[in-house]
């Protein structure tokens, strides 16, 4: 594809984002070659490369899963801004849930307020404790519906005693347990048939059986998948990257509440305000291809050497 030029950059969490990782600050690339823009935005704490590692392996034509859909991203970058076009046009952005990096009354309050009805929350270590929480929390709003991410850090008999106390009406709020415990285990199909709930599967997914319930589809590391029902989330990268996976979702024609609306997780810079305030609707960029048109020609870029 050329060469490549790159802008590092660094993101700063207003908090803690998940149970593998205690980093405030979040470290990637914005990366262009001759018309098209694309985002590397590796998170290590979940097997991903290094940034430098793949900054070595896009020199280099290696092609990790971080860097194919990277080239994947500047070609179609690229081939809409050639032709003066949004890649957005006539497109249908899914709506998103609210994603929460700490639950209590305020921050779901908020979220609420602006319009989600759909939350998705992080699961800590075994898991009860973070139910009986959302079990706490539910009767402030009955309607919403709430996403739960274990990043595999749960433990099935602590989920399983927690939920035998639910009621049924308690259990239909919870849209799906997300990542719960390893897939590849006696402890999913058991969680799964006791518990009666809807599992979702992240991680691992191009090793999933197919008949998973719900995908979580990551476009900064997967290829859009089908099936019954598909999720869509950004990568917590970069909001060019975070416009990506909007794209994907948009394209492939997703009617599922996705995952999409995760800049507000940062502190703000001007990336994350072109995508405007935190809500169900995705802001498209102004611009061609992913958008950014001014914001990414005012960069200071360095060229990758080969």
């Amino acid at each position: 594809m050329g060469d490549f030029w790159i802008w590092n950059y660094e993101l700063r969490t207003r908090g803690a984002l998940n149970s593998k990782t205690i980093r405030r600050a979040y470290s990637g690339a914005l990366v262009r070659n001759e018309a098209g823009f694309g985002c590397l935005h590796p998170w290590p704490e979940l097997g991903d490369p290094t940034l430098k590692d793949c900054l070595v392996d896009l020199a280099h034509d290696q092609e990790s899963a971080l860097v194919r859909r990277t080239l994947d991203c500047l070609r179609v970058d690229g081939r809409a801004r050639g032709e003066n076009r949004s890649l957005f046009e006539g497109l249908q952005v899914p709506s998103s849930h609210a994603t929460l990096p700490l639950l209590d009354e305020v921050v779901l309050s908020e979220a609420v307020k602006r319009g989600f009805t759909c939350v998705k929350v992080k699961g800590g270590k075994g898991g009860g404790v973070d139910l009986r929480r959302i079990r706490l929390m539910m009767p402030m709003y009955p309607e919403l519906k709430w996403r739960i991410d274990f990043n595999e850090n749960g433990e099935v008999g602590e989920l399983l005693e927690e939920l035998s106390y639910w009621s049924e009406e308690e259990k239909a709020a919870i849209d799906f347990l997300e990542d719960p415990v390893p897939c590849f285990s006696g402890s999913w199909e058991r969680l799964a048939k006791e518990s009666g709930l809807i599992m979702a599967l992240d991680r691992n997914l191009e090793k999933g059986s197919s008949d998973v319930e719900v995908q979580v589809i990551k476009p900064a590391v997967q290829e859009m998948k089908s099936g019954p029902r598909v999720i869509v989330t950004s990568y917590m990268d970069h909001p060019l990257g975070q416009t990506f996976a909007a794209w994907e979702a948009a394209r492939a024609g997703v009617k599922e509440i996705c995952g999409l609306q995760t800049h507000g997780l940062f502190e703000a810079n001007e990336f994350i305000e072109a995508l405007g305030n935190l809500s169900p609707e995705f802001n498209i960029p102004k611009g061609t291809g992913l958008g950014f048109d001014d914001l990414l020609e005012a960069l200071p870029w360095t060229k990758l050497p080969s």
